[in-house]
């Protein structure tokens, strides 16, 4: 009786893997720009200098007040690289020039925007507006 329970229980262990959760990505924090890259996303919670985001699969992101802008002739640029689910910024053009660099979760929520998350930024003009910030893509 245990042999015909624990071959269905491979079977359905070996079905379940190869099904596998398909092309869709988890809400949570993501841990790099290949589900996003390329997507341009509008910040739906404040209103303020980079009211549009586009993150490169390289780790640059581009914000700008303006969707036509965001991509060719951006007012912020940060470089960033991930660690796990941290992503370390450093600012390369925009306000914070006292205080580039920053640390921050980017995180997929289940209506497929993205909210930035805080853990160390000490330039307040960058943390107040984007901290909680939640962006939606724009199509």
């Amino acid at each position: 009786m245990q042999k015909p329970i624990a071959s269905l229980m491979v079977v359905g262990l070996l079905l379940l893997a190869a099904c596998g959760t398909g092309d869709t990505v988890e809400p949570g924090p993501i841990t790099s720009f290949e589900d996003i890259a390329g997507t341009i996303y509008e910040n739906q919670t404040r209103l303020y200098f980079a009211g549009y985001l586009q993150f490169s699969e390289d780790g640059t992101w581009h914000g700008s007040s303006s969707r036509d802008l965001v991509e060719d002739l951006p007012g912020e640029i940060w470089e960033s690289r991930f660690e796990g689910t941290k992503v370390f910024l450093k600012q390369t053009k925009g306000i914070c020039k006292d205080n580039p660099d920053a640390i921050y979760e980017i995180h997929l929520l289940e209506n497929g925007n993205l909210q930035l998350v805080a853990i160390e930024d000490m330039c307040l003009r960058r943390a107040g507006p984007f901290d909680g910030a939640e962006y939606a893509p724009v199509p």
